[in-house]
């Protein structure tokens, strides 16, 4: 029987505790969990470590065996699992210099590597929303990250998309993760403040009104059950990731 969301977050955040012990400072879940529109058979389950040490490879040994139990035991979880692991201090920094961090996501398996302001999106999710599951809220320990910190990273994301989108043909839900992506940036950068795929697609169709159709069909791909088998609509939304890095750009 496949293990529940809740229950999988609560074996993660003991296996992780036992891990990692005084190094740990705080683990939280953010994202669409903590959103209300989390979909058990499509969403990934998204979450934060604080660590008191910078992460290293021993703690990348430490780490690894515990995953590699989830992934063995919750096959359902095996590829919807994202942790990032980052020590205080490069919390407190990343917008000025990058640091070391541990993270394992969809497609990436766990590794060391140095982080770059564009995990601020991350961090912006888990202090606004996060769940604390063991240890101290991440408000009290991360200060609050500013818009002109924070919308440079989120252009920069946005300028990269035309070419990352060119993966996604015949690839319905690349499509659609791409459409609901671009317009939570949007939502964002005009709102201020971090929505789910679901909000930001609600939002993007009142926004985007030539859009609205397109919107419409990556939301509902996404939430009720869209198979691999549909062929897609690469065409429009390759045109509708243009039409949005060029408004966020300031060039329509």
């Amino acid at each position: 029987m496949a293990v529940e969301p809740t229950q999988l977050l609560e074996e993660l955040a003991a296996a992780v505790t036992a891990a990692l012990g005084d190094d740990l400072l705080s683990l939280t879940v953010h994202g669409s969990y903590v959103a209300g529109d989390f979909e058990p058979d499509r969403s990934d389950l998204d979450l934060l470590a604080v660590l008191d040490a910078e992460p290293d490879r021993a703690m990348l040994e430490r780490l690894r065996p515990l995953h590699e139990r989830i992934a063995v035991e919750h096959p359902r979880w095996a590829d919807r699992v994202e942790v990032d692991y980052l020590s205080l201090e490069t919390l407190r920094t990343l917008a000025e210099r990058p640091g070391p961090m541990i993270r394992i996501s969809p497609g990436e398996p766990l590794h060391l590597f140095e982080a770059t302001r564009h995990y601020l999106i991350n961090i912006v999710s888990a202090r606004q929303d996060g769940q604390t599951l063991r240890g101290l809220d991440v408000p009290s320990l991360v200060p609050f990250v500013p818009k002109d910190s924070l919308f440079p990273v989120i252009r920069e994301h946005v300028e990269s998309w035309p070419a990352w989108v060119q993966d996604a043909r015949g690839r319905p839900g690349a499509q659609a993760y791409a459409v609901l992506t671009l317009c939570r940036a949007l939502h964002l950068l005009e709102i201020g403040h971090q929505s789910s795929k679901r909000q930001a697609g609600a939002w993007g169709t009142a926004r985007l009104p030539e859009w609205a159709e397109l919107i419409a069909w990556a939301s509902g791909w996404w939430y009720h059950g869209g198979s691999d088998a549909d062929g897609g609509r690469f065409e429009e939304v390759e045109a509708f990731v243009h039409a949005v890095r060029d408004e966020i750009a300031g060039t329509r």
